[in-house]
């Protein structure tokens, strides 16, 4: 019987080996009196039993009698427990193990007081929970004293992993690692083996773990993809001693394993090794050779970036893998075309961060690595990185579109305190609207102020801290993850992907759904009320104004111009333009959409309307406007209008009541007062018209004998009138469609700022993630006249994966997610020329919400790659394109009983737009400018698959992601993955990608392709990601999820788990 905390999982075989092993391996055993329940059909009440009882860490066996040949009767686990003594139990000197959460103790009692205060002594400090605290107590100790932390001491035996934020510096040194003919294990099974690298210079004594190679399962000849490095901090040198671990694991999701044997040598003996190749025997703890060998294969990183590439070369082949027949002949080839005067192989270093110092002002905290496998001929070794890096943008773009959402909430205020003279009802809706602004304010200056803080520390949103609202405007988990691969006789290849939380407002929770859904039911509602949606209408009309008014006042100067300096027939010429214009501007504002907005506002008007009269400054239309103004305040009066009454100014939500209302009140004002605004805006159109024709008709009938100065006083008196009436129409016009937009807030204020608050969010994460792919990608491909021409004459291509299922609280995001990345269609690059050398140059944010332009700093020494049109400020397009297949056992859900409709439109809208793009390049750029791809599939059929796939309906359908992907990448786009939280389904999309890109590109062997794929899973920097966000190195999932992943989506054993809920 196993009585225990929840969740224990104990191999019963291997405990009853341990109950039985001798005294001397036991803290404390005697007997004890054990509370049980007697068996049978005669139960009675519990009572106390003596037993045999043996204390071994937190494992406290029970036996019948002190005869130790049977088996024990049980075993109490002692944690998440509490030792706690009883004095109201029968038995004297009883005491209880309580554990946590549970309703049935476990109950004992020993022969004496002395006896039992032994007994539960030792069972508190038994646990692991204790054995931690006071490890922790004297970790702390230690480090105040030598200011080193004692951890990093390799533990033998334990699954160790070094911490991502340790290894920042440059690494000098590589290792690769392999193993022969290893022992099997005592079931006769090869074994599941990893090795551990530690080493030490003296006179230093104490072992530092350098690394661990990946689990090879089943193997008695592994050969690891994962490469160890040392960096320069660790002060090298050809004394230093290295150790080299070999454990058998002998079960992965429990960490237990146990060691076979080692090897210690000198790193002398492997650079006066033939090839830095060092072969050697395994030595088990006894100093005797266990079986096998351990191959060491050294080499040494050049700093100088700009020495050619080393040239692999083929080794005698002596050793055996359980790879590919090609692998075999190659072994361990080494990179070594030269030699350092101490007898290293010298190899050039793939660039990183440290030494790139423009790229270290966008990105920050690298965790880096490498693998190295052989070719699918065998022929030479392929060196893979793999780096995941934060970003110095993650707080930075958020603080600068946040603050453009403050001066347009600010200029929103300022429009609604123009509004002086309204009636006192119209004054309470000015007021509801403005403290919803003023709400608003609030919220996004507390955002701001806390996110100008974030300047130290990690560079990004944890998925924990997902529903944060002072982060709620940050991307979750904003990573760079990048792939370099280095092969013989080929350039460089560098691959890379953001990964970020998918763009949604968890702050806000997802009971109505998401924004895709939110909007939807409002223009529905709107449809169903006949209520216009004014907001667009209102914002295009206000632009074609001020539009149309700048045009009219360079035209009217350019008639004057052309008066003094140039001649009759040049104004003429001017003047017909000029003349189109102005009828332009009339057509505008004759238009029904500006009547009502006059009417409404004039009618709202308590005393009038503050807007200066526009015909005050004409002589022939002075009386018109004051016997027009008079009649206004009489039926403004008259009539009442308000849009509430004083018992129901609480309802606004759905805006029913309120709603029918207003539009009931405006009706009633408008027909007692419509012949007033109508005889005015006639007027005011009028005159302006005349004032056009009258300027047409004297420069028509001028003397081409006409002097300048003639020309000048003929025509200035009216163009300055001109200009005047103008800009008085532009003033109206604003004030009015100022307050139509107020009315159509207040009749949904509540749901229109919830709208527009999540919109601000996600807007706020999908930029953040596209303006740092962006400006990776620029920095990296600065100098591709390929990407260059491009981005110039088409644009930039934005390719983003979703993993999110169309079922419970991940439809609403995936809602969220769909509408943020069509909001970025309205973002633009612009390049700007900086004046000095300067290496922190980040990307500026201006414009409005529904016009973000980012403008992207270059140094002076760049401009000369750059086209001329960008130099000179021509707007670099992008266009987004969202892909999304649900994976997880919630998408399985949603196929069975749910509805993945959205997911099918989705796929559909932005197949279109993939192949608007894609066409577009086809007719705009040469083939032979396109990037190169070994890839043996053309970008047509590969445009053909995925429009078959996207039109077969099929679950779970990953079929879609990869080709999308290989698209974007061919098409030389951006790519992003996102899942919910970018932790643990991107890990899993992001490793496959990579290995389908080694595959696809560098001749990854097939049969190689599944352990790779599993190494990055379980040694990668994804792996890492989990524990920066959660503090648990698992992906969080668990077996019965991962029944519904597809295969290539499922992790290896040992590397999931329940972790916390992200």
């Amino acid at each position: 019987m196993l009585k225990g905390g929840r969740g224990m999982r104990l191999n019963w075989r291997e405990l009853m080996i341990i109950a039985v092993q001798p005294a001397k391996l036991f803290s404390k055993e005697g007997p004890l009196y054990m509370k049980v329940t007697p068996s049978g059909w005669r139960k009675k009440s519990e009572t106390y039993s003596e037993r045999w009882c043996r204390l071994r860490g937190n494992l406290l066996f029970y036996f019948k009698g002190r005869d130790l040949l049977s088996e024990p009767q049980g075993v109490v686990v002692l944690e998440q427990c509490f030792i706690k003594e009883e004095y109201g139990e029968i038995q004297s000197f009883a005491f209880c193990v309580e554990y946590i959460g549970e309703e049935h103790n476990q109950y004992f009692a020993a022969h004496s007081a002395e006896l039992r205060d032994e007994w539960v002594a030792l069972l508190q400090s038994a646990s692991y929970e204790n054995l931690r605290s006071q490890l922790q107590s004297l970790r702390l100790q230690l480090m105040a004293r030598t200011g080193q932390d004692p951890i990093d001491e390799e533990r033998h035996g334990v699954l160790g992993r070094t911490d991502p934020g340790d290894s920042v510096t440059e690494p000098i040194l590589e290792m690769s690692i392999s193993c022969t003919d290893l022992p099997k294990n005592s079931f006769g099974e090869a074994p599941s083996t990893f090795v551990s690298v530690s080493c030490v210079t003296p006179p230093d004594t104490r072992w530092s773990k350098s690394g661990q190679t990946e689990i090879i399962s089943r193997s008695c000849s592994p050969f690891f993809l994962t490469t160890v490095s040392f960096e320069s901090t660790r002060n090298i040198s050809v004394i230093t001693r290295l150790r080299a671990n070999v454990y058998e694991v002998q079960d992965r999701n429990m960490h237990t394993v146990a060691a076979i044997g080692q090897v210690i040598c000198s790193f002398r003996d492997i650079v006066t090794s033939p090839d830095n190749k060092l072969v050697r025997d395994i030595i088990g703890a006894d100093g005797k050779q266990v079986g096998g060998k351990i191959t060491i294969l050294l080499w040494e990183l050049d700093d100088a970036v700009e020495k050619p590439q080393a040239v692999m070369k083929r080794d005698n082949p002596s050793t055996n893998h359980v790879y590919p027949p090609n692998a075999q002949k190659l072994s361990h080839a080494a990179s070594a075309p030269t030699r350092t005067p101490n007898g290293a192989i010298m190899r050039s270093r793939l660039p990183s961060l440290v030494r790139s110092t423009y790229m270290k002002s966008l990105l920050c905290n690298p965790c880096n690595k490498t693998y190295r496998f052989p070719n699918s001929d065998g022929t030479s070794m392929v060196q893979v990185q793999e780096s995941m890096m934060e970003t110095r943008l993650n707080f930075n773009i958020p603080q600068q579109i946040i603050k453009i959402y403050l001066l347009e909430e600010k200029r929103k205020l300022e429009e609604l305190n123009m509004f002086k003279d309204l009636s006192h009802d119209w004054e309470r809706v000015r007021s509801a609207v403005m403290m919803e602004h003023v709400s608003m304010i609030a919220r996004y200056n507390e955002s701001l102020e806390f996110l100008s803080k974030q300047t130290k520390g990690p560079q990004f949103k944890k998925s924990t801290a997902k529903s944060d609202k002072l982060l709620e405007f940050v991307p979750i988990n904003l990573h760079l993850q990048r792939l370099r691969v280095e092969e013989q006789g080929c350039k460089e290849s560098l691959y890379d992907m953001i990964t970020v939380g998918a763009p949604a407002a968890h702050s806000l929770k997802f009971r109505h759904g998401g924004l895709k859904r939110m909007l939807q039911h409002y223009t529905e509602e709107q449809s169903r009320t006949s209520t216009k949606n004014l907001s667009l209408q209102a914002a295009k009309t206000l632009s074609q104004i001020s539009d149309l008014k700048n045009s009219i006042d360079w035209l009217a100067s350019d008639v004057l111009s052309a008066a003094r300096h140039v001649g009759l027939e040049s104004m003429r010429k001017k003047t017909a333009t000029l003349n189109e214009k102005v009828t332009e501007l009339l057509n505008v504002i004759n238009e029904n959409f500006m009547e009502e907005a006059f009417n409404s506002y004039r009618n709202a008007s308590f005393r009038g309307s503050p807007v200066k009269n526009p015909n005050s400054s004409t002589s022939s239309s002075s009386g018109g406007s004051s016997s027009a103004n008079s009649h206004d305040k009489s039926t403004t009066k008259g009539s009442s209008s308000s849009p509430c009454d004083s018992g129901n100014s609480s309802s606004r939500t759905s805006g029913t009541s309120d709603n029918e209302f207003i539009m009931s009140l405006n009706r009633l004002s408008v027909s007692s007062s419509s012949v007033s605004s109508n005889h005015q805006r006639s007027h005011i159109n009028q005159s302006l018209s005349e004032r056009m024709h009258l300027i047409g008709h004297v420069v028509e009938f001028l003397s081409s004998a006409a002097t300048p100065r003639e020309r000048l006083g003929a025509v200035e008196s009216n163009i300055k009138h001109l200009k005047e009436t103008v800009g008085q129409i532009q003033e109206q016009a604003k004030y009015s469609i100022a307050f139509l937009r107020m009315q159509e807030e207040y009749h949904n204020l509540s749901f229109l700022q919830s709208v527009q608050c999540r919109r601000d969010i996600v807007f706020s994460q999908a930029l953040t993630a596209l303006v740092t792919g962006v400006m990776i990608k620029f920095r990296e491909n600065i100098y591709s006249k390929v990407f260059m021409n491009q981005m110039s004459s088409l644009g930039i291509l934005a390719h983003f994966e979703g993993l999110i299922s169309t079922h419970g609280d991940e439809m609403g995001m995936l809602e969220d997610f769909a509408v943020g990345i069509h909001d970025l269609v309205c973002v633009t690059f612009k390049i700007v020329k900086t004046s000095t050398e300067i290496d922190d140059t980040m990307p500026v944010l201006t414009g409005t919400r529904s016009n973000v332009v980012v403008m992207v700093p270059v140094l002076p020494s760049m401009t000369p790659a750059i086209p001329e049109e960008l130099l000179s400020g021509q707007p670099i397009k992008v266009y987004p394109v969202l892909f999304n297949i649900g994976v997880n056992e919630e998408q399985t859900m949603a196929e069975i009983f749910g509805d993945t409709s959205l997911q099918d439109t989705i796929n559909q809208d932005n197949l279109q737009k993939l192949d608007n793009y894609y066409s577009r390049l086809v007719h705009m750029i040469p083939h032979k400018d396109w990037r190169e791809s070994h890839s043996s599939v053309s970008l047509d059929v590969l445009m053909s698959s995925l429009r078959h796939h996207i039109s077969t309906k099929k679950n779970k359908n990953v079929e879609i992601l990869h080709i999308s992907s290989q698209l974007a990448r061919r098409l030389d786009g951006i790519r992003f993955t996102s899942c919910k939280s970018a932790k643990d389904r991107t890990a899993m999309s992001v490793t496959l990608e990579e290995c389908m890109i080694l595959q696809d590109e560098h001749q990854l062997h097939s049969q190689m392709f599944t352990h790779l794929l599993d190494t990055m899973r379980s040694e990668g920097t994804r792996r890492d990601n989990t524990r920066k966000n959660v503090g648990v190195p698992k992906y969080a999932f668990n077996k019965m999820q991962l029944r519904a992943f597809p295969k290539l989506y499922r992790p290896p054993e040992g590397t999931y788990g329940k972790t916390v809920l992200t």
